[in-house]
C-alpha cells in the first residue's frame, strides 16, 4: 500500500525534477521513491515495488530492469565503458598481494 508524502522543494529544483521526470518516462513520484529507495539500498522491481533482486549489475556486467531508468550521463558513461573485464587466473601469492593491498587501502 502506498501513502502520500508532502515535499517542500524550492520552485527551480521542482521544475527540474519534473523535466528529469518526464525525460525518463515517469512520475515525480516514482522518481523520489527510487531514490529513495537507491538511498536505502533497496532494490525495486520494474513496477515499483521492492524486489528480491537486486537491479545491480550481476558478474556477466548484465541489468536486471535498471536500462531504462539510468540517467542519461549514466547510460553514455556506461555505453563507454563497455563490458568489464573478463576473469583473470592468477596464482596464490598474486592473490594474496593483492588482497593485501586492498585492506592497506581500505
Amino acid at each position: 500500500m502506498k501513502s502520500k508524502l508532502t515535499l517542500r522543494l524550492d520552485d527551480d529544483l521542482k521544475e527540474r525534477a519534473k523535466q528529469l521526470a518526464e525525460e525518463r518516462g515517469i512520475s515525480v513520484s516514482r522518481l523520489v521513491e527510487d531514490y529513495f529507495r537507491l538511498l536505502l539500498r533497496e532494490p525495486t522491481s520494474g513496477d515499483g515495488r521492492s524486489s528480491e533482486h537486486s537491479e545491480l549489475p550481476d558478474a556477466s556486467g548484465k541489468q536486471s530492469g535498471l536500462e531504462g531508468t539510468l540517467s542519461p550521463r549514466i547510460q553514455t558513461l556506461k555505453e563507454d565503458l563497455g563490458k568489464p573485464a573478463p576473469a583473470v587466473q592468477m596464482d596464490e601469492d598474486t592473490e594474496r598481494w593483492i588482497d593485501a593491498a586492498a585492506e592497506k587501502h581500505r
